[in-house]
């Protein structure tokens, strides 16, 4: 197995040579030729934690991402990507695949919540006019956060929705738009994606 992963450096240095001038979701030939001369030192149908890790990490340091492109190759090669990315710990846990969309009536909720609190007491001399729009982004952004900084995100709402407030309705949205932007502008505040499960 060390020898087969040893003689396919060659392969790989023309693969990351060739990947500077590929788009980021195809698979050049070479990348390709490496793929199928790394799982070629593995048996599909007996694959340990520690191989997979091992499979994983080889296209890790070889410069291929997690992609539908990767998956089609590894399939001709008779593997699972999603079955490596489990066994290796990088897949999504317990069932895999795409989660499910949130309940309608959670995202009834939020976008209910976000339009009073953004709606301002005369939109039309308002410099914060929020749009049906922009309601949409904002709820299919927070409900594609992770649960902490949702939670983050429905108590900062439920704070400013209250009635019993010493801010003008111009204030709460201006202060909800701000505190939202930054929170949503954070990559790390969003639920992560493997291609692999």
């Amino acid at each position: 197995m060390i020898s087969g992963i040893s003689s396919s450096s060659a392969v790989y240095a023309s693969a990351a040579a060739s990947s500077t001038s590929r788009t980021q979701s195809s698979l050049s030939s070479d990348q390709t030729d490496l793929i199928s001369s790394i799982l070629s030192n593995y048996d599909a149908s007996s694959l340990s934690e520690e191989d997979a890790q091992s499979i994983v990490a080889a296209f890790q340091d070889a410069g291929i991402s997690p992609s539908k492109e990767l998956e089609s190759a590894m399939e001709e090669a008779g593997f699972s990507a999603q079955e490596v990315g489990q066994l290796a710990g990088v897949g999504p846990r317990g069932g895999g695949g795409m989660p499910p969309p949130p309940p309608s009536e959670e995202i009834d909720s939020v976008s209910s919540i976000l339009d009073s609190l953004l709606s301002t007491d005369d939109d039309a001399s308002s410099t914060t006019t929020t749009s049906f729009d922009d309601i949409m982004e904002y709820t299919s952004r927070i409900l594609n956060l992770n649960e902490k900084s949702k939670d983050e995100v429905m108590s900062l709402l439920e704070k400013y929705s209250s009635t019993e407030s010493d801010y003008t309705q111009d204030q709460k949205s201006n202060i909800v738009k701000n505190s939202l932007s930054q929170i949503l502008s954070d990559t790390n505040n969003y639920k992560s994606v493997s291609f692999y499960g």
